[in-house]
């Protein structure tokens, strides 16, 4: 399990990594480029100077050379870390996003341990992050035909699982139940995130903000609601998550719910082009004049920006882009596992969610939102009605055949 630390050094960190000097060289450390730079400078360089020297975030930064070693170790992962005993089978899988995994990793490590050790719970487990739903584990859910291939927890923030083959094959036929009895914050509950059909039992949520950098938006009004981004006026004036020539589905997704095909090509038109969220805040921060007013990211990477009397959240009168971080429970295995289930559900993970700008469902735990924001998702009979690979994917096209005619590049 990989877990970058500050005081290791710039040289400590390439050569036991070397897929993450591409991240140091892209991210204002071209000087790393050079073999001579790590060694002599590299040596001694700590990662938390490099990063104080640059005023860039170091939460932020650590995400990026994270992401980049899972990128290259995922399968690797999977393989050695799931399968520890002779049954061969994946008990529990946890595919977050990087910002909630981090710190939720080494408490969860240590209650799995416990079950296996303490409670003679033989426990297989993989504790991963996603960092593009279109790879790896996702590329064979729908390919799965039997429950028995599926581990029997699963935690996840991506839509793969809402795909229509794995819903059809799985969800609607109860292999999955939701954990009864718990508390329940009200305030999800009325956005709708709870599942009513008691498939999937919803732990907390990430949500996408709109920042904005006034200044860099000059005379141009200030956006107020999601549609605005619509108008000719906003036209290359928005960065959004991307990668290569995938975009954000959550975005997309929104944008066709609320305002159709045409919606999402204007869309195409408004977004000047993607990046990563830490690659968002280090830009938004920087000195350069040619970087985009509006960028759409999760409120994680916004906390961790210094205050600035310029760039700050717009609240859309819509509400945040919301969706759910679900855990799904075999329905056979939920008496076995109860113990586990409660933990997951239970007060200790929905503080770590919060802690993280993830708010959490437990009825316990205050939601990290100002007390006037909306929740925005695009709801379970939205997600349950519609093939929503076909629709991830035809979106995705739909957006890209209008970005590039624009001449704009694909994500690096």
């Amino acid at each position: 399990m990989v877990q970058i630390q500050l005081t290791m050094t710039i040289s400590e960190i390439i050569k036991t990594y070397p897929e993450t000097r591409e991240v140091f060289i892209n991210n204002g450390f071209p000087i790393f480029a050079d073999d001579t730079v790590i060694e002599q400078l590299g040596a001694f360089l700590k990662l938390k100077t490099a990063l104080k020297s640059k005023e860039i975030n170091p939460v932020s930064f650590i995400v990026l050379l994270e992401e980049k070693i899972a990128e290259k170790q995922r399968y690797t992962t999977i393989k050695t870390t799931a399968f520890e005993s002779s049954s061969r089978h994946l008990n529990m899988l946890s595919l977050l996003p990087c910002p909630l995994k981090v710190p939720m990793q080494s408490e969860l490590k240590l209650f799995l341990d416990y079950l296996r050790e303490e409670k003679n719970l033989p426990l297989n487990y993989c504790i991963e992050s996603f960092f593009n739903d279109h790879l790896d584990y996702d590329d064979y859910l729908e390919h799965f035909e039997e429950a028995d291939e599926i581990p029997d927890i699963i935690m996840t923030a991506g839509y793969s699982f809402f795909y229509k083959n794995f819903m059809d094959r799985f969800i609607t036929k109860g292999v999955f139940a939701d954990v009864i009895n718990r508390p329940v914050n009200s305030r999800l509950a009325e956005a709708g995130l709870i599942d009513p059909d008691g498939h999937f039992t919803v732990i907390g949520a990430n949500v996408l903000v709109m920042v904005v950098d006034k200044n860099r938006l000059g005379s141009i009004p200030v956006p107020q609601t999601w549609g605005d981004l619509l108008k000719p006026e906003y036209e290359n004036k928005v960065v959004m998550r991307g990668h290569g020539d995938i975009f954000c589905d959550v975005v997309q997704l929104n944008y066709y719910k609320d305002y159709g095909v045409e919606g999402v090509e204007q869309l195409g038109r408004s977004v000047k082009y993607g990046l990563h969220p830490a690659q968002m805040v280090k830009e938004l921060t920087s000195t350069r004049k040619d970087v985009p007013p509006i960028h759409i990211m999760p409120y994680f990477f916004y906390k961790t920006m210094r205050e600035s009397e310029n760039i700050n959240i717009v609240w859309p009168e819509e509400g945040i882009l919301t969706y759910p971080i679900s855990v799904l429970i075999k329905s056979d295995k939920m008496q076995e596992l109860q113990e586990l289930a409660d933990y997951l559900t239970g007060p200790k993970i929905a503080r770590i969610c919060a802690e993280a700008y993830f708010p959490a469902t437990h009825g316990d735990v205050k939601v990290n939102l100002p007390e006037h924001v909306k929740l925005k998702w695009l709801g379970w009979d939205f997600i349950k009605n519609n093939d929503m690979k076909y629709l991830v994917e035809t979106m995705n096209d739909t957006f890209m055949r209008v970005y590039r005619g624009g001449g704009k590049e694909v994500c690096s």
